[in-house]
Formats: structure tokens, sequence, C-alpha cells
């Protein structure tokens, strides 16, 4: 089978599995892409190439605005992540069979130390925002970024036109460890001089190069960041129990029908107790979201009550009728 029917392959099964964007990085070498490599582990060992897919979590569903007392952000609803990685496995296995290689062979990255933004950047993926999030042509920033490594020489896919525009556009020839402020942003022409993320950030840490102000951020210290959240992120805090994303809802490319994966991995409620969540112990609120996008290590039991007090500062008194998080949805 040839390096292109083998790519076409994959691309199908991929799509067909439910990833709403594939392409490929060939050769994939994290230490021309990355430069100069801190960490060496096996996340950072390199291949012939490199699957990366899209996994839309969508729009639809969403019964009411963000912001509503003790939200939880849809991308956080569902246990996307595990369900990508568990897509990728299944193809893995597939792809085994056919091209052959040792089950080490497919390695799968996804939410891992490795930066997935120049990954998608430099396979035409998507495109860099002002929001800093990759923005996909079929389903906006509303989506999981997950890649794995190939044992088979693919021919790669270019970069988006315009990302790298003082390049050829072809993802060898880009620049090279990828710095991210040298990245254009063709897709943000449609928002003009007034980009829309940056006028819906509450806090303003969108600096307009793609970058973001983490010490301004939401987000950054609702996923346990930081020690005390300073006073001018509190008192925009809104209800929020986890997740900002005001920059994706008003986003243009967000603003069409999104449909999102099925999934029952890590099913959580939109709306949950933030009450509970500050009187129960550690070891009930580990258990209670264990397997769901709350269950991730670097989100313990502190940092979600940490988000409750934040959110129950302005959010009404808890009520028996209240959705609690033990319930699920």
């Amino acid at each position: 089978m040839d390096p292109s029917s083998i790519a076409d392959y994959i691309r199908t099964a991929a799509l067909l599995s439910g990833f709403s964007r594939v392409r490929f990085l060939s050769p994939y070498k994290p230490e021309h892409i990355f430069g100069s490599l801190a960490e060496q582990d096996n996340h950072w060992v390199g291949s012939p190439s490199l699957l990366v897919t899209a996994l839309p979590y969508g729009n639809r569903g969403i019964s009411g605005p963000l912001g509503q007392p003790e939200a939880i952000a849809p991308f956080a609803r569902r246990n996307y992540y595990a369900e990508a990685v568990g897509r990728l496995k299944d193809l893995a296995k597939d792809f085994r069979g056919r091209f052959g290689g040792l089950r080490s062979d497919y390695r799968i990255l996804c939410n891992s130390p490795v930066p997935e933004k120049p990954l998608a950047l430099l396979c035409g993926l998507g495109w860099l925002g002002k929001n800093s999030l990759i923005i996909t042509p079929e389903a906006g920033s509303l989506v999981i970024i997950a890649a794995m490594t190939l044992p088979v020489v693919l021919p790669p896919d270019p970069p988006l036109p315009g990302v790298f525009p003082d390049t050829s556009g072809a993802a060898s020839d880009g620049p090279l460890p990828l710095d991210l402020r040298t990245i254009a942003f063709p897709a943000c022409r449609i928002c003009g001089d007034s980009p829309a993320c940056m006028e819906a950030c509450p806090t303003k840490a969108l600096s307009g190069d793609g970058t973001v102000q983490i010490h301004r951020c939401i987000q950054w210290y609702a996923s346990g960041n930081g020690g005390t959240v300073p006073d001018f992120v509190a008192a925009v805090w809104g209800k929020r129990l986890y997740g900002c994303t005001n920059c994706q809802d008003a986003c243009p490319y967000n603003k069409k029908v999104i449909g999102g994966t099925e999934t029952k991995r890590g099913i959580l409620p939109e709306y949950v107790s933030a009450e509970w969540i500050v009187n129960a112990f550690d070891e009930e609120i580990i258990s209670t979201v264990k397997g769901s996008a709350l269950g991730m290590q670097w989100l313990g039991p502190a940092s979600l009550r940490r988000n409750a007090r934040l959110a129950l500062r302005r959010a009404e008194p808890y009520t028996p009728a209240r959705q609690d998080l033990r319930k699920g949805s």
C-alpha cells in the first residue's frame, strides 16, 4: 500500500470515528518544533508521522447562557479528553493490524505535556485565534485536539493559507522552533479592528497577539492555578464553578450550530451545587468527580472549593431543589 493510500485510509477512518478534522504532520520531530526540550520523556519522542485530530464538543444542548448559578463550561460537562483518547486507541488497534508496528509506535498525545497549538498550526488543523485558541473550519474552537504517532511516513498536510505569511506555506518550511508570536491571524479578519473575543473577555486578559495574560484569566484560576484570586478577577467571576468561555461564546466561528460528540464518559450536570462543594469532605468530592473533566489530577478539591466560594458570592441561596452534583444530569 503506497503512502497516499495509507493516509487516505487513516483519514477516512478517523473521520468516520467522529473526528471533525484530520491532518498529518510528517515527519514529527519535537526538537525541531519546540526547540530545546527540558522534558525528555515518552511524550517527546518523534515518529515518522503524526496524526492530528479535532474532536468537537459543540454548542448544541446548552440550555442557557454561561454564568448562570454554579455553571460548568460546556467543554467540561463530559470528559471529551477521555473520549478522544478512547477513539484513537480503537483506531490504533485497526492501524496496527493493517500497517504493522508495535503498540508503542502509536502513542497518543491528548492534554499531555506536548503543546498542541504548534502541531495544529503546522499541519493545517486550524488557525490561531486572538483568543489564543485553535479555530477549525468545521467546528470553530469548540474542539478537543488529540494526536497520535504513526510508524509510517505519510504525505504531510500544509498549514492553512496565511498562517505563516513569510513562508511558502509548507509545514517543513515554517519558522521552527515555532514562535506563536510570529503567527498571522487570517481567520480574525472577520472581526475587523475590534476582535469579538477581546471585547468579551471580562478581565481583558487577551493581548491581541494570540497570547493570554494568564494572571488576568478566569479560566487559568478556575483550573487551580495561582494563589489568591485578585479582587479584579473575583469581581467578575460571576457564578462559574468551572470554566470561562466568554471569548469562545463571542467568536463568529462558534455562532453556527456545531454538533457535539456523543459520549457517556464523565457526565456532569450543567449546573451544580456550589454549597455542596464548599461543605463536602475531600473524599466525597474526589469520588463524585472521578472520571470527569473535573477529576483531573491537577484540579483537586481545594481548587473546586475555591471556585465554589467565588461563585457563591453572587449566586442565589442554596435550596433543596437546586440540582446536586451527585445526581448527575
